[in-house]
């Protein structure tokens, strides 16, 4: 499946199931939203590459609430689509940072092609930063206040992300230990 992430939002149920079909069908990662509630904590979630977006959703506006998107995601760009087709509504789409604004009834492929030209990859961290300490993941270096501590060993490496990963949680010991699985484990380990 394509990594990108499509976030479809639109309160039309029939036009919704349509989209999300063809953009599953084109290999998109795609999750359909038929309210603006409860968007902010899906995008949250989901970290989608593209959102599109209605511009009248039940009572709401999709322009109001294309901010409030944008900054949990400032990379992923915004495709207003909607059945006001006067220019004011084109220009405050535009205002607020959105790359295009698709005029209904949507053509799936041209909605397609926009999706393909505008989609990000968004960035995953290769970094993990907690107080002065940083671990990259990609070398298993650890450093304290950018100075070079120690390059982990794999135990340890994956004892430390785990550690990261349930942060503020107490982690079990029987956690702990399936990382020891396939090696000699004491009680002192």
């Amino acid at each position: 499946m394509n990594e990108t992430k499509v976030l479809f939002i639109d309160d039309d149920v029939a036009l919704g199931q349509l989209v999300t079909a063809a953009l599953q069908e084109e290999g998109f990662d795609t999750h359909y939203q038929s309210s603006i509630l409860g968007a902010k904590s899906v995008v949250e979630e989901l970290k989608p590459n593209v959102i599109v977006l209605d511009v009248e959703i039940g009572l709401y506006d999709g322009i109001d609430v294309a901010p409030e998107l944008k900054q949990i995601v400032p990379e992923a760009p915004i495709l207003f689509i909607s059945s006001h087709t006067e220019s004011h509504e084109v220009i405050r789409a535009l205002a607020t940072g959105a790359v295009t604004y698709l005029k209904k009834p949507i053509e799936i492929e041209e909605l397609i092609a926009y999706i393909k030209r505008y989609a990000v990859p968004i960035k995953s961290s290769t970094v993990i930063k907690l107080a002065s300490f940083e671990l990259d993941l990609s070398t298993r270096i650890l450093y304290k206040n950018a100075e070079l501590v120690k390059k982990l060993s794999k135990l340890e490496f994956m004892l430390l992300k785990l550690l990261y990963e349930h942060r503020g949680q107490v982690v079990s010991r029987q956690e702990i230990a399936k990382l020891w699985e396939g090696t000699i484990m004491s009680d002192h380990s």
